[in-house]
């Protein structure tokens, strides 16, 4: 007869092959995870309307006479994406937790997002996806982040910025393909040294990411944002999945 409900205390036994954590406990006690597939049908809810409190992730749109798209997809598994109207003009479209940031980044976070790219960006044009502190339009004055960040080229850049010290444009070696599913993983467990990963394999960078000043209190959220800074392209993000797992306070 098995001992593993015993030594568990009647929890359930979890193997979380997202993270690379191995087996984990779950109740009180143990881990705490945001996920989302985002299976479902229209548009979130933006940030502040009537009735965002009840949806987990929400939008954040800056278009003024555009109109991007927000849209859960019909296909199998659940997709959400965001996408550029044609309309010249600034557009920020956020995929977040609307500032209601819970996740304690001494708590040996980890992220991971699939999500596919699709257009050709410019310099007027860039993504982050990652962990961030309060939305900030300019995405350089977001005062707690560790994301991925795509501007300008295909090229996939790691950045870190705890407050004190910003570390930006690290070139993680790996460039994103047009229209394909890429895996972005991102390892809080050491902030001196936090790993990133991109399709499972992790990333060599120039120099360390080291967020160490970030305490238990600078808390973050999941962030994804599309920026363009003016033109017509109709570039898209769409998000297969979204997870972080972190140690229960």
């Amino acid at each position: 007869m098995s001992q593993i409900p015993e030594l568990m205390g009647g929890r359930r036994l979890s193997h979380d092959a997202v993270s690379d954590k191995g087996f984990y406990t779950t109740g009180v006690g143990g881990k705490v995870q945001i996920f989302s597939d985002f299976i479902g049908n229209g548009a979130l809810p933006l940030a502040g309307a009537t009735g965002s409190g009840a949806s987990l992730f929400v939008n954040h749109d800056t278009s003024s006479s555009g109109a991007p798209t927000f849209d859960h997809l019909a296909l199998a598994d659940g997709v959400y994406r965001m996408k550029f109207s044609n309309t010249d003009e600034d557009q920020e479209l956020a995929l977040y937790l609307g500032d209601d940031c819970c996740i304690p980044p001494t708590k040996n976070p980890i992220f991971e997002a699939r999500c596919k790219i699709t257009g050709t960006l410019s310099a007027d044009d860039r993504i982050v996806i990652g962990l961030a502190s309060a939305r900030n339009a300019t995405l350089d004055n977001i005062v707690d982040h560790v994301w991925f960040r795509i501007e300008g080229s295909v090229n996939i850049l790691a950045e870190g910025d705890d407050g004190t010290t910003d570390n930006d444009d690290n070139d993680t070696g790996v460039d994103f393909t047009s229209g394909t599913f890429h895996t972005f993983k991102i390892d809080m467990s050491d902030l001196a040294d936090v790993k990133y990963f991109v399709d499972g394999s992790q990333c060599v960078l120039p120099e360390k990411i080291d967020v160490s000043q970030m305490a238990a209190g600078d808390l973050l959220q999941p962030y994804i944002e599309i920026q363009k800074d003016a033109g017509t392209v109709e570039h898209s993000i769409d998000v297969d999945y979204i997870s972080v797992l972190w140690d229960r306070s």
